[in-house]
């Protein structure tokens, strides 16, 4: 659906489309398909292609940095559900990131990339949302970590806030709070 709430269908065959994210450049689509398999694609709107990116059948939930050249993903390849990091031209291996937890996904890169909010199951506190800076060997610091469900925390356009939801209140409602001040 563009802009203008004009909606176009893309030439893709029938299948179970997941998590679906446009490149920050609006060229390509990054799409996890369900089946058998759990690997996510590239979707090149110019070319109408759609190219496989993971092909280890466990990899979900492709998150883009706001310059493009790389993604977070989860994947299960270290046994749990864990966050990868990526170059999105595909150059190198994928690189763990956070290895202390389980039962990860990404959600929102800085807009300097320096920092992935993430969500993460914790057996004494449940959902909850986190920060992990990308780069060096800092440990993830809570953004929300309380006996409620807490989640999807996002960025704002300008670094300075973060967003995420929680049932708090007894429904599930969102938050605000400034970054950095966690």
């Amino acid at each position: 659906v563009d802009r203008s709430g004009k909606a176009e269908q893309l030439p893709l065959p029938p299948a179970s489309y997941l998590y679906p994210r446009i490149s920050p450049d609006g060229r390509t689509l990054a799409v996890e398909i369900e089946g058998p398999n759990h690997d996510f694609y590239f979707y090149d709107f110019a070319r109408a292609v759609l190219s496989r990116i993971t092909n280890d059948g466990m990899s979900h939930d492709p998150v883009w940095t706001r310059d493009g050249k790389t993604l977070a993903f989860r994947s299960w390849l270290a046994g749990g559900m864990t966050m990868w990091l990526m170059a999105a031209d595909r150059s190198g291996s994928p690189v763990r990131l956070d290895p202390t937890g389980t039962r990860q996904s990404p959600v929102s890169f800085s807009p300097d990339g320096k920092f992935l909010t993430f969500d993460q199951k914790d057996p004494k506190t449940g959902d909850d949302a986190l920060i992990l800076p990308v780069s060096g060997n800092a440990a993830a610091l809570p953004v929300a970590k309380t006996k409620f469900a807490e989640g999807s925390a996002k960025f704002s356009p300008d670094g300075h806030w973060i967003a995420y939801a929680s049932n708090e209140s007894g429904k599930p409602e969102v938050y605000v709070q400034p970054f950095p001040g966690l």
